[in-house]
This record gives C-alpha cells, structure tokens and sequence, in this order.
C-alpha cells in the first residue's frame, strides 16, 4: 500500500486579499477520480485542494510540511496557464518529502511531456488519461512497461508508448468527493441559481475538430450512462446538501437519448435540483431542451466564438452563422437562459470580423455573454500552426491566460485585439435595455447579489485601460 497525497497547485504565488478577486472554484474532478481508484486498490489517499483551501504558494510550504513526511508518491496536475505553479510546488514537495516521487499529469504535461520531464523535481510523467498509467506505476510494474508513462533513465527522457483511451467511463469509479472540502466550491457569477453548487463531468473526447480545444482523448467521444449520472447527482443532492450542478462537459447533450432518459430519471426522482451545462449549436433541439427545462435546466452555454463565417470556417468549428442563430431562438423557446462565448483574435482576423464578432453578440441578445482572446495552448491544432508559422510571440504560459494575445497575427495588431476584447464588454453590458432586462428577471436577494458582482467583473474586464 502507497500513501499517496494528490495536489492541485497553487495559482496565486501570495495569499492575502488576492482571493476577494476569484470568481469561481470547483472541484479537480481528474484528481478526485483517480483517488477513488487508487483507494479502490488499496492504497492511502489525501487530496489537497490549494484552490478551494485558498493556500498560495508562499504558504504552502508550512502547510505541507504539518502534514509530516509519511508520503511515498505526491501527484500534481497543472493547465498550460498555471503550470509554471506545478512546477513550483513540485520543487516545494521536493524539500516537504524528500523520499517522495513527484508525478506530474495533466494537459500541459500531456502536450509538453519532455518540459516536463526535464524539470529536476519531476520523477515521472503521466500522459492522457491516467488514472491506469498513475496506479501501474503505484502498483511497481516495469517502468518500460507502463504505458502513457514519461520518466528518466540514466539521463535520458523516456517516452513510453501512448497508453488507449478509455472506452467504458462507467468502469472508472465515482469521484472521491469525501476527499474534498465540498463545502468550499462555489460557481462563477452568473452561472448558477441556487447554492451549494458544484461541477460534474459525464464524457470525455468531442467530435468536434475546433482547432482551438484541446483534445487528449482524440474525437471519440466516451459518456458515463444516464444511470451513473443520477446516482452522482443524487449522491451530491442527498448526502452533501448540493442544490445546483454545473455539467462541465465540451458537449453535454451530444447524444440525445442519454439525456432524455437522464432528465426522465431526475423527473421520477422529483430530486430538488437545478443545473446548467455546456452544448454545441449543432445538437440544438427543441423538444429535448423542453424537457431538460422540465428537469430543472435553467441554463445552457454555447460556443459561439464569432460572428464572421470566414473566421469560424478558420478554427474548423463546423457550424454557420444561421445555425447559431436557430440554437439561440431555441433555448429562448424552451425558456432557458443562455451563456454564449465569443473569442476575438483569432486567424484571420481583422478589425472588421471583430466587429462583426460585436455585432453578433448584440444580435443574439443572450442572458450572459463572455468575451475572451484566442488562445493557441499547447496540444492544439492552433498551437501547431503558430509554432509552425512562427506566429507565438511568447511561450510564458503564464500569459496564455484568455485574455491576454500571445498570437502575432499578419492581419491585425495585438492592441486592436485588445481593444475590441474591451469595447466588446462596454458595448455588450452597458446597453440600457441589457440592464433593464437583467433587472425585470430578478426574484430573490441573491439574484440582485449576483447581478452586483457580475457587473464589478464587467467593469474589470471591459472599462480598464
């Protein structure tokens, strides 16, 4: 048996009244799940959440080192935007448990598992999907052996063989939610109606080919049954008091009858229960979005990234204008608040596509809009491009951070880029009309409560100089 602690890194290097500014915690579900498995196996698991703790890496030291040196594996996850972070908790780990193997999983190390594996305080690196490569290497079998394994011989970078995706989820246990300070997850405004609020992710893959996402699993996509689905839900409802699931997943509604019969078992159960998720424009459908409505969605978020056709045809996002247009006018028929997300900044771009991106969002009129700057992470179709055209002006992940542009672009300047991310925010928000109808929409304090602090953000986003 292992004793195992999994860490999500801090973001913020001090702590203090750094975290009056964040917007929104949720649980480290890759984590959480490979704790249940590795319990499942026998061995000793501890999940320290920095995020919801609201530790900073200053602080981090003493708060591991109150935790003794009885640890034998400390595994770490990182995106590309906080990986200079894993890489420095990595280090702390190193001098908190000396006699530990640190293992780095995540996307960024996916993508960039040689930087990885090069940093001194990494022993191993986990590609993909890792939960079986994470508990091989747990459970002592041959290093040469493991797949999606990266590690170090004799000075040398090893990279094993990719290890296959996962085809039944349902295989994989159920997140080890008693590891996780529950209690201190929280939504991003706007996003949620009532509280406790958490997250859920019920697939994996997408079958689309947006060139901006990354996609470790490939366009297979792999999704939980409806069954598994509610007793989770059900699970979070009953033994931790949750009212309100936030479904994180690229493309929740993909598969049509999964969801139907997943709202027909929420309808049955009559669990007091609201949700939200994420969709595509393409699987907009009225009758299914109907009965989600009646199995307490009250929100769906669309990827609309942009209003110029030429732009969308460039990040392959395999949709129109038009159909754009028909998904929104749906969701609106079927009473359910819409999220739409927009992108300016990417290939091709000009002040112009900007400008209809602005346009657009206008048109469309959705009950929350967000405005962000395109992005090339590392494991991208973007990524490669770029890196191929020498188009990246940084490779400080830092900086890739959505709203900041690390992309130079022949067709337009980073500071038009900039100044059409912000125009977009005052445009969008400070219409009257927005406001008035924001307002005619609230029925509870905490309504009024959220609209005040989605407004701050607004204002933090799009009227700074």
């Amino acid at each position: 048996m292992a004793k195992v602690l999994l860490i999500n890194p801090p973001w913020t290097k001090k702590g203090g009244n750094i975290w009056k500014s964040v917007s929104s915690c949720m649980p480290p579900h890759g984590l959480a799940i490979l704790g249940a498995l590795l319990e499942q196996e026998g061995h000793q698991v501890q999940i320290l959440d920095t995020h919801a703790e609201r530790i900073a890496l200053d602080e981090l030291q003493t708060v591991l080192t109150q935790r003794g040196k009885n640890v034998d594996f400390v595994g770490l996850t990182g995106s590309t935007m906080t990986i200079s972070y894993s890489y420095r908790t990595a280090e702390i780990c190193k001098k908190a448990f000396p006699n530990a193997k640190t293992i780095l999983g995540g996307v960024h190390a996916s993508s960039k598992p040689h930087e990885a594996a090069e940093n001194p305080n990494i022993d191993f690196v986990v590609r993909g999907e890792g939960e079986y490569t994470f508990l091989e290497l747990l459970n002592g079998k041959q290093l040469s052996d493991i797949r999606g394994l990266t590690y170090k011989e004799r000075g040398r970078i090893i990279h094993n063989v990719a290890r296959t995706w996962i085809k039944d989820l349902d295989g994989l246990p159920m997140p080890a939610y008693h590891l996780l300070p529950i209690d201190k997850y929280f939504p991003a405004v706007g996003s949620y109606k009532r509280l406790p609020a958490i997250s859920m992710v019920t697939g994996r893959g997408c079958p689309g080919k947006c060139t901006f996402c990354y996609q470790p699993y490939g366009t297979l996509l792999r999704q939980r049954s409806p069954k598994k689905i509610f007793e989770e839900v059900q699970l979070l409802v009953e033994k931790y008091g949750v009212r309100e699931i936030c479904f994180y997943d690229d493309n929740f509604t993909t598969l049509k009858p999964r969801i139907r019969e997943f709202c027909q078992l929420l309808i049955d159960a009559d669990l007091d229960i609201t949700w939200s998720c994420f969709s595509r424009v393409d699987w907009a459908d009225l009758q299914l979005m109907k009965l989600m409505k009646k199995a307490g969605c009250h929100q769906v978020m669309f990827g609309v990234e942009s209003g110029s056709q030429k732009i969308l045809d460039n990040i392959r996002k395999q949709t129109t204008l038009e159909r754009i247009r028909h998904a929104v006018a749906i969701a609106k028929a079927a009473n359910i608040d819409i999220r739409a997300a927009f992108m300016f900044g990417n290939p091709g771009e000009t002040e112009e596509t900007m400008q209809q991106t602005i346009d657009f969002a206008l048109e469309l009129n959705p009950d929350i809009a967000m405005f962000n700057i395109a992005t090339p992470n590392p494991g991208t179709q973007m990524y490669a491009w770029a890196e191929k055209e020498g188009l990246l002006s940084t490779e400080n992940w830092e900086q890739y951070d959505i709203a900041t542009p690390v992309l130079t672009l022949p067709t337009v300047r980073r500071e038009q880029v900039l100044a059409y991310y912000r125009k977009a925010y005052r445009k969008f928000y400070l219409r009257p009309t927005y406001v008035w109808g924001r307002l005619a929409k609230l029925r509870t304090f905490a309504d009024f409560r959220q609209l005040l602090a989605g407004f701050r953000g607004i204002i933090d986003a799009g009227l700074r100089s």
